[in-house]
């Protein structure tokens, strides 16, 4: 008994402690000032070691008839994949779709939409890929890349991935889409691409995957063999999510009749969730307008959010209250035209 006990303490010591979410300090805020005041006060951002915001990660396959050991690791890996990204990321949901080329049985097909966090449903759409057609080398990641663009339901306001993986170039145009249309697609629906060529870098032939990644804020990952795609896989979604470069706030439903300001506008530089790390803003509220505003005021970590907060300002019609100082230079100002009309 009392070895067990000691080996029950031994084994409690030795796990972490889970890491915080995280936040905004302070968590809510609320002040009366009238039209034309202000109010002024510290909030605080700490982003911590495991990210809590929504990622939303879609993995786009080329499943041509080449393909067939990537895919094969993908399926037997796909749980370990889920379990990984785990450990850096606690609210991540996968969307699956494949492409192959015009002639084959589809040109671009979607498996799993909306992205979701169960794994038996992430395993099961990925277990819907096999390797099959492709006639002439090229095939149609740009029609695809444009349709996980626009189709994709993603959830509001997350961090969007997507994993590519091919090992050949793709038609310019195909089926209406070019790199063009595709890439502004892209970035207009907020997605990084991270395009990793299987096998010997034919994916990238042309240029075309290189230039897509750089466009929307991805990375490009070249000759990765395919019993090494999981693990390429995997250090894409962690570096993705753990490597961060801006912090800053927002306001969500503010109404006018009140201005929000914030300084720093944002804090720019290489950052890392290796610690926690703590970002310190001054916000600054004007009232224009008399009314109650209620409002969040939001943490974005590179654009997505990552914590949120509650606002009450309350702005009366009553007029603004000089500062002591400004009645004292007020009262001098009137003593001495009263003097200067009793000289007269």
């Amino acid at each position: 008994m009392r070895k067990t006990g000691l080996l029950l303490i031994a084994m409690l010591v030795m796990v972490p402690a889970l890491a915080g979410a995280d936040s905004i300090v302070p968590a809510s805020y609320s002040a009366t000032i009238a039209v034309g005041g202000t109010a002024t006060l510290s909030k605080t951002v700490t982003v911590t070691q495991v990210a809590t915001g929504a990622v939303d990660v879609f993995f786009l396959a080329d499943s041509t008839g080449s393909m067939g050991g990537a895919i094969s690791n993908v399926k037997t890996e796909i749980g370990n994949i889920m379990t990984e990204v785990a450990l850096s990321a606690s609210n991540v949901a996968y969307g699956v779709g494949e492409y192959r080329d015009v002639g084959d049985a589809f040109v671009y097909r979607e498996n799993l939409d909306p992205p979701s966090m169960n794994e038996a449903t992430v395993q099961t759409a990925v277990n819907a890929w096999t390797a099959g057609g492709g006639g002439d080398e090229p095939e149609a990641q740009m029609y695809a890349l444009e349709q996980v663009a626009n189709t994709t339901q993603w959830r509001a306001d997350s961090q969007r991935l997507v994993m590519w993986f091919g090992d050949a170039p793709g038609h310019d145009p195909r089926n209406g889409s070019t790199e063009a249309s595709a890439t502004a697609a892209l970035v207009g629906a907020g997605a990084a691409v991270h395009a990793i060529s299987v096998g010997n870098n034919r994916l990238d032939v042309t240029g075309q995957a290189t230039r897509i990644s750089a466009a929307t804020g991805g990375a490009f990952y070249s000759g990765i063999n395919s019993d090494a795609l999981a693990a390429a896989i995997v250090a894409a979604i962690t570096g993705a999510v753990t490597n961060y470069s801006t912090v800053s706030l927002d306001f969500v439903g503010l109404m006018p009749g009140l201005s929000v300001a914030f300084t720093p506008a944002s804090y720019i530089g290489a950052f890392d969730r290796s610690i926690d790390r703590t970002f310190g803003f001054n916000v600054d509220f004007v009232g224009a307008a008399p009314g109650v505003y209620n409002f969040e005021i939001v943490a974005r970590v590179d654009g997505s959010i990552v914590a949120r907060e509650s606002d009450t300002i309350t702005v009366t019609g009553e007029p603004v209250i000089p500062e002591p100082a400004t009645l004292l230079l007020l009262g001098t100002g009137l003593a001495g035209m009263a003097k200067l009309r009793r000289r007269r």
